[in-house]
């Protein structure tokens, strides 16, 4: 007897879902926490141009949820589509721990992106790039949006390793000659709301594009490969850069 046909759908979405670490497609786990971070910047009480301790941290955790929107991308690509490795390895080398690969059997196919981008770096427009372009010949940041980047990354930087406070290396790259010796080791860089809705604005737009873009290679790559997908996976690619449509059903 067949399975009646929401059963069988709900079988399918589950199968999809699969895919993606933690169960949700990565961009619409990136717009949750960018909703999340952007609400909790506009309820900070400090006056703009003051220091404030609530925004610093926003700042923070948008770098950190973007740089794991990317992992959790490249990994699912990979989940949904094991063949792109083999265009990936013929241009860098590609290994997994033994050890850790007996974790995600029974299903390796759903989980060997995942334990692949682990080994990886996420952590500029650089390494970004190069990784996405060997996997499905993508590139998520442009010259510009590099640039915009790093400027983001030396901001996080200066708040992750010293507290806000100016250091000769920062300074050196962002304040006048005369200002150097004034503000080094003493003031501290201030973020306000506006500085965190514009980074967030940024991010999301990249991760869009990404999503976007990685979507339509990969089916372009099934397509040129002639490879059989099965409905979840075919679920799991259209969850990729449709996840206000995820968000709503779920």
């Amino acid at each position: 007897m067949k399975p009646k046909r929401d059963v069988l759908k709900k079988r399918d979405v589950l199968n999809a879902l699969d895919s993606f670490i933690a169960g949700v497609p990565p961009l619409g786990y990136f717009e949750l926490e960018v909703r999340n971070i952007t609400e909790l910047a506009k309820a900070s009480k400090a006056d703009e141009g003051n220091l404030d301790p609530t925004t610093e941290l926003c700042f923070i955790g948008l770098a950190a949820y973007f740089e794991a929107f990317c992992k959790s991308q490249f990994a699912a690509i990979i989940n949904i589509c094991p063949e792109t490795l083999k265009v990936f390895t013929s241009k860098r080398e590609c290994s997994v721990n033994a050890r850790n690969l007996l974790y995600i059997l029974p299903k390796p196919k759903y989980r060997l992106g995942s334990l692949i981008a682990e080994e990886y770096d996420f952590g500029c427009a650089k390494s970004i790039n190069s990784l996405f372009v060997d996997l499905l010949n993508i590139t998520p940041f442009s010259k510009d949006e590099s640039g915009k980047y790093a400027d983001f990354l030396n901001d996080r930087n200066l708040f992750v390793h010293h507290g806000g406070v100016y250091t000769f290396k920062y300074a050196k790259q962002k304040l006048s000659s005369q200002s150097i010796q004034r503000k080094v080791h003493f003031d501290s860089l201030v973020v306000g709301k506006a500085d965190v809705l514009s980074e967030a604005a940024f991010l999301l737009k990249i991760a869009k594009k990404t999503a976007d873009a990685s979507g339509s290679a990969l089916t372009k790559f099934i397509a040129a490969e002639k490879i059989k997908m099965s409905a979840a996976r075919k679920k799991a690619i259209w969850y990729l850069g449709h996840p206000s449509e995820y968000s709503d059903s779920h």
